[in-house]
């Protein structure tokens, strides 16, 4: 059960200069503005009897503790009792983190109330997770205490949303798979990478710089930067440019027909002919590699008639990859976090 306070809109909140836009994702491209919903009390009731409210941006929630004033950010009541149960955590501004593979932003406070079971203070993780349903605003979906004054909040709300041109642009992907659930590709950290793979039977070796124009062929387009190239090792000198990064706008295709093949191809048409006149074409291949600790490439072909491929090996290209569920060990599906919990208390 959910329930959306407003209060007044406060710019300046016991001696807070108060700051609600935050920069996240590759090299901070990705913006989280709350500021329509600062002056909000986000509320919910816990079918365990008890009241949670969070306040976005700021401490705007006071609670006595023998006998001292507190303000903070999100407090816990027992539902029933006008009196603050626990104080939670503390907004120090602190920034989040964007997580592509589960589009949400997460903010982590460890400064709440000490805790008399663990003698340390109470942490809370804020997960925002992007909701297109509904146009403004946001609510508490869940709250769950994980482990003993260990607490995870979920809040939708289409403030955390990021454009999906946005996405494609910092090399991350989503598609459907064969079982109609949603996966991610995110190759935003190969950004800067550079592969080459082997002699081909032809005498050409491919270059690739993902998610990026980072190679130059000079012989053939003088100071232009592509993606990849194909050089002649008879020569050393670049024969061929080949695909260019277009700022993402080249989608993916998710294959998982073959459970011992999961891989992502990309499929670029070259602007440059082969020597014959024949337009050319590049397919770039991301297989899921539970094992690879770093990307390598696996091989890379050249058939003779204009077509290119490269193919990659990477734990960023498996589906059911850590990266795109949880951070540090939290996780972002409430769903398995329950069922986390129900092993952690029945191992205890």
């Amino acid at each position: 059960m959910f329930v959306v306070l407003a209060s007044a809109l406060i710019g300046y909140v016991y001696g807070q200069d108060v700051s609600c836009e935050y920069q996240g994702g590759p090299n901070n491209k990705y913006s989280l503005n709350l500021t329509s919903i600062f002056g909000w009390r986000l509320e919910y009731k816990s079918p365990h009897g008890f009241d949670y409210i969070y306040t976005p941006c700021f401490n705007n929630e006071q609670c006595v503790q023998d006998n001292a004033r507190y303000y903070a950010n999100s407090v816990q009541y027992k539902i029933g009792s006008n009196e603050c149960y626990h104080y939670l955590s503390v907004d120090r501004h602190q920034q989040p983190t964007y997580f592509y593979g589960g589009a949400s932003w997460l903010f982590q406070y460890t400064d709440g109330q000490l805790c008399d079971v663990t003698q340390q203070p109470r942490d809370l993780n804020v997960w925002m997770l992007c909701d297109e349903n509904f146009d403004e605003g946001a609510f508490v979906a869940d709250v769950v205490e994980d482990t003993p004054c260990s607490y995870s909040m979920q809040i939708r709300t289409p403030l955390a949303c990021v454009p999906e041109s946005k996405h494609h642009a910092n090399c991350q992907w989503k598609a459907t798979s064969s079982e109609n659930t949603t996966v991610y590709l995110d190759l935003s950290s190969e950004n800067g990478n550079y592969y080459r793979g082997g002699v081909s039977t032809n005498g050409y070796e491919i270059f690739y710089s993902p998610c990026q124009n980072g190679l130059h062929c000079y012989q053939q387009f003088g100071q232009q930067q592509v993606m990849s190239i194909a050089e002649n090792m008879v020569t050393h000198t670049c024969e061929q440019q080949l695909s260019e990064w277009q700022e993402g706008r080249v989608e993916p295709i998710f294959h998982d027909s073959n459970p011992d093949e999961i891989h992502w191809s990309f499929h670029y048409w070259l602007s440059q002919k082969c020597l014959d006149g024949t337009p050319g074409e590049q397919t770039i291949r991301w297989y899921c590699d539970e094992n690879a600790v770093n990307s390598t490439v696996k091989n890379a072909t050249y058939d003779g008639n204009c077509r290119w491929e490269i193919n990659m090996l990477s734990q960023e290209a498996c589906p059911s990859s850590t990266m795109y569920s949880e951070h540090q060990g939290l996780v972002m599906d409430m769903k398995e976090l329950y069922q986390k919990v129900k092993q952690h208390k029945l191992q205890n």
